[in-house]
């Protein structure tokens, strides 16, 4: 029998939407019994997980709002200079309450499953635990990249993080933890996921939901940001061989959609409407780190129009990544260039990569470059292979911050016309943004 307090939770979360599924006691419970009923739970879960990584696509130094679009303008100029201390009217926060949201499903889902009613062939509670498992993790995860210090062994362990939320209490507190904890914690779901976890991976319709592949390229993910290099080399190469899109043959998809060889998950989406719309367009610094007629993803990725550059990823629904094979050789490649007598490992899986995006003269050039790098060049190389190949995915804010936090310096004409300059110092403490409003107004173990 489910607690009396997760029934009340599941009623106010679920209060304006339709349940079939539920079954609505006299006296306000809601209470899923069989598998099936938790599948659907566990449905509502990847539901609520929010989208967000096209506002860190602008935070970082990929996208800018026109001046052109006042919509987009006043929407994201806050967001692209960094101010969070008196944002516009109209800018988007960043997720906070949605991101909780979605973790009470995967605790509804962790704390009662075991006692289910078996009632579904493709179904088990094994499965829907680990999904819970894991979707608690990748969840903790992004808040904690979003909303804390980046990880530093020296000082994760003083370092605050972000409150985990691991139970259904009305009462409990939710008070920060420290960096440390957290990532111990991640790390622990990620495991006992695995463990559970039945489906090697998941067929296109249901490539949202997590998997054995899925839950390791989040381990490899996690290790790499953690500088657990040896971890995440290991993690990386468990997948191997990925399958790569081959972008010098006839009739590829584009690496970054849903339906590509390349996904492992697509739960994230990374773009919104004003990407379709034009109205953000890609910067001087993210256009630069391409050979224009030599890395086939500059035509794929962006299109261009009066001299400006606009991302074309972004129409429909077909941007949902959330882990790729691109991904996977660039965290395999990175792991390896940190570990010793490592550099001919790291110089071959980026060399894996980039023959599938190059042209094939190109390529025979950047392989001359790549293997005369010592360690600190490939290093460089990586980060920038990173910044082409993720491009608009989420992943650019999370690497400069985790990595070297270097000075990023903004030049645009406001709205009024006028040339403006704006600077992220190095270290700048807004590398790690702020607990939103409606956070801090809730908590006050948040100030």
């Amino acid at each position: 029998m489910i607690k009396k307090s997760v029934s009340i939770y599941i009623g106010i979360l679920l209060a304006f939407s339709s349940c079939d599924y539920l079954d609505v006691k006299p006296a306000g419970q809601v209470i899923p019994e069989t598998v099936t009923e938790y599948r659907a739970l566990m449905t509502r879960g990847y539901d609520a997980y929010p989208p967000f990584k096209n506002l860190l696509s602008a935070r970082a130094d990929e996208t800018f709002p026109s001046a052109q679009s006042s919509s987009a303008y006043g929407d994201y100029i806050s967001v692209a200079l960094w101010n969070e201390a008196n944002p516009g009217e109209y800018t988007p926060s960043y997720p906070w309450t949605m991101m909780y949201n979605t973790i009470f499903y995967a605790n509804s889902i962790i704390e009662n499953i075991d006692g289910a009613e078996i009632d579904a062939k493709k179904d088990s509670r094994e499965q829907l635990k680990a999904e819970a498992l894991l979707m608690r993790a990748y969840v903790h995860f992004q808040l904690v990249n979003l909303y804390a210090a980046p990880y530093n062994r020296t000082t994760a362990a003083t370092e605050r993080g972000i409150p985990l939320s691991l139970k259904i209490d009305i009462e409990q507190k939710y008070i920060p933890q420290t960096v440390e904890e957290v990532y111990s914690q991640i790390l622990s779901d990620i495991h006992i996921g695995e463990e559970l976890m039945k489906v090697e991976q998941q067929p296109l319709e249901t490539r949202y939901r997590f998997s054995r592949r899925a839950a390791k390229a989040l381990e490899a993910r996690v290790h790499l940001y953690r500088g657990d290099w040896q971890a995440a080399l290991n993690a990386a190469e468990s997948l191997m061989p990925c399958e790569l899109e081959d972008m010098n043959a006839m009739g590829y998809i584009s690496p970054y959609r849903y339906d590509s060889k390349e996904a492992i998950m697509t739960l994230d989406e990374v773009t919104d409407r004003y990407f379709m719309k034009g109205s953000l367009y890609i910067i001087a610094n993210l256009v630069d780190k391409y050979n224009k007629t030599g890395d086939r993803r500059f035509t794929d990725y962006y299109i261009e129009n009066n001299g400006q550059y606009w991302p074309k990823k972004g129409y429909g629904d077909n941007v949902r990544m959330t882990f790729r094979s691109g991904e996977i050789y660039l965290i395999a490649a990175e792991a390896a260039a940190h570990l010793d007598g490592q550099l001919d490992v790291s110089k071959n899986y980026l060399k894996q990569l980039m023959e599938k995006r190059l042209t094939t003269d190109y390529y025979s050039k950047k392989v001359v470059e790549v293997d005369k790098m010592n360690q600190e060049q490939l290093l460089a190389e990586i980060a920038d292979e990173r910044a082409r190949e993720l491009a608009l995915e989420g992943h650019r804010w999370f690497d400069l911050r985790r990595t070297t936090r270097p000075e990023i310096v903004k030049e645009y004409t406001d709205q009024e016309g006028v040339r403006q300059t704006a600077v992220l110092h190095k270290d700048d403490p807004r590398y790690t943004i702020r607990f939103p409003k409606e956070a801090t107004a809730n908590n006050p173990e948040l100030n």
